[in-house]
């Protein structure tokens, strides 16, 4: 009998003549079927013999029958209830294991193979291995799914070979390209040297736009940037500005828009840029108000000089407002001034100071004007000035305009400081100013960044509204403030 198999039917009978003295060994793991009723017996696991067919069979490693005991399974599911009755009902309390039929009635292979595992409701599982309980069940789980990768690394050998078979066929590396496991197999043959980059190129070019915004195939586009000559990159430009709403489709495309970034990133010749720069232009602000479109423009502004960049400059210019006031136009048109020199640049911030006063107030548009004042050019800071003269209480007590207020007390003059404290001092009813939710924001930072007299005057306006500054939620960091001078 195969080593750590054992089945021995004891002397004893009981319940009806059926053996109550029985011994189960698998593996090492043993339960004894006693009088009294413990272990495991009919209805707990195996099946009753009345059941069985009534020839013996052979487990593995027997030699012959007259050298081993014989012991009996059955091969129909038939579930006993614990008191060994064969006419009762199956009951749900356990899951019963039968041999699995083979077509004879001799069981191939070892018991592992032949018998389902034992399973209990109590969070007992009997496998012939070992007795696990609940809390072991997921280490057997991880087990489970590391031979099923295992299984799956022993299938990618055919589908490689089978990829590497149809690479040849015309037409066929269109649809790979598409597929998730055929896209990384085409990446990989570009290691494999420039035959292969060439072979791949001419299999996908006349689709390039439409895998450009495909969800696998993007990935071998960009990779195919980085291995490509400068003359299959030139036909590659040439297919996306045939049409100049192709180019732009694909950029705003949550996929295509990678991909377009990564073909600016990698275009080195002059010829190529003006192709790409001619394609963009006409849509240049349906680029900046798109999520993914002012990704386009950005790496344009990071990748190209300033001569390439100059029809972004002069449209950021025209459409300077509309910009600034937009989610996404706001961010791009910071990069602009950042990007732009010279005569761009002032520009640009003269378009931004125009309209600075409506652009303080806006969501979007007050994140440029700080932009601005963070630069510390003088005559843009006295141009902003300028703009906000006689205002300050008023942007001081609005929620977005209050930052605007507090970066200017931070960056300009002292002169243009003291503009500021005196304008907010010399308001009527000061005591409601201390307490406004936005404006005591505003009167913290004065407070903090002026010197001299001018704090002096600023301390000595709070003073007269200090029991106000001691029950107000809003003035306890005014309070901090003038404690700690």
């Amino acid at each position: 009998m195969a080593a750590g198999y054992r089945f021995a039917l004891g002397p004893d009978v009981g319940l009806g003549a059926h053996p109550t003295g029985l011994e189960v060994n698998m593996n090492g793991f043993m339960y004894n079927r006693t009088a009294n009723g413990t272990g495991i017996g009919w209805g707990q696991g195996l099946v009753h013999p009345a059941h069985a067919h009534p020839e013996p069979f052979m487990l593995p490693g027997q030699a012959a029958p007259e050298q081993h005991n014989w012991g009996f399974v059955g091969t129909g599911p038939i579930a006993l209830d614990p008191r060994g009755g064969a006419g009762r009902s199956p009951k749900l309390h356990c899951e019963y294991g039968v041999p699995v039929h083979t077509g004879n009635r001799y069981m191939k292979g070892g018991m592992n193979n032949q018998m389902e595992a034992f399973r209990r409701e109590d969070g007992q599982n009997f496998d012939g291995k070992k007795n696990m309980p609940v809390l072991y069940r997921a280490k057997d789980r991880r087990f489970q799914q590391h031979a099923n990768n295992n299984r799956a690394l022993e299938l990618e050998s055919p589908r490689m070979l089978r990829y590497e078979n149809m690479v040849g066929v015309k037409g066929y590396i269109y649809f790979m390209a598409k597929d998730q496991n055929g896209c990384r197999f085409l990446q990989q043959k570009f290691e494999e040297g420039k035959q292969h980059v060439d072979v791949i190129f001419e299999g996908i070019i006349d689709h390039m736009a439409e895998l450009m915004i495909n969800s696998f195939a993007n990935y071998l586009i960009q990779k195919l940037l980085d291995v490509c000559d400068e003359d299959q990159r030139l036909r590659i430009i040439a297919v996306l500005t045939e049409d100049p709403v192709k180019l732009l489709r694909i950029s705003v495309n949550s996929h295509g828009t990678r991909v377009v970034q990564k073909l600016i990133e990698t275009v080195k010749v002059r010829k190529q840029i003006v192709l790409i720069i001619s394609a963009l232009q006409p849509g240049f602000m349906h680029l900046v108000n798109d999520l993914n479109g002012n990704h386009v423009i950005q790496k344009c502004l990071s990748n190209f000089g300033a001569e390439e960049n100059k029809f972004i400059f002069e449209a950021a210019a025209t459409h300077c407002f509309e910009m600034a006031i937009h989610r996404h136009g706001c961010c791009v048109l910071q990069k602009c001034i950042t990007s732009a020199r010279g005569e761009y640049q002032a520009k640009l911030i003269v378009e931004v100071c125009a309209h600075a006063f409506q652009l303080a107030q806006d969501p979007f548009g007050n994140y440029v004007v700080q932009y601005v004042l963070d630069q510390k050019i003088p005559s843009a800071n006295a141009h902003l000035a300028s703009q906000f003269e006689g205002s300050y209480v008023y942007l001081s007590k609005q929620k977005v305009s209050s930052n605007v207020v507090e970066k200017c007390l931070k960056v300009f003059s002292d002169e243009d400081k003291a503009a500021i404290v005196f304008d907010l001092i010399s308001v009527p009813h000061f005591e409601q100013l201390l307490q406004d939710p936005f404006a005591n924001y505003v009167i913290h930072t004065a407070l903090v960044n002026s010197r001299g007299h001018l704090h002096n005057a600023l301390v000595e306006a709070i003073r007269p509204h200090e029991e106000a500054l001691r029950t107000s939620p809003c003035c306890k960091r005014i309070s901090r403030a003038i404690s700690r001078r």
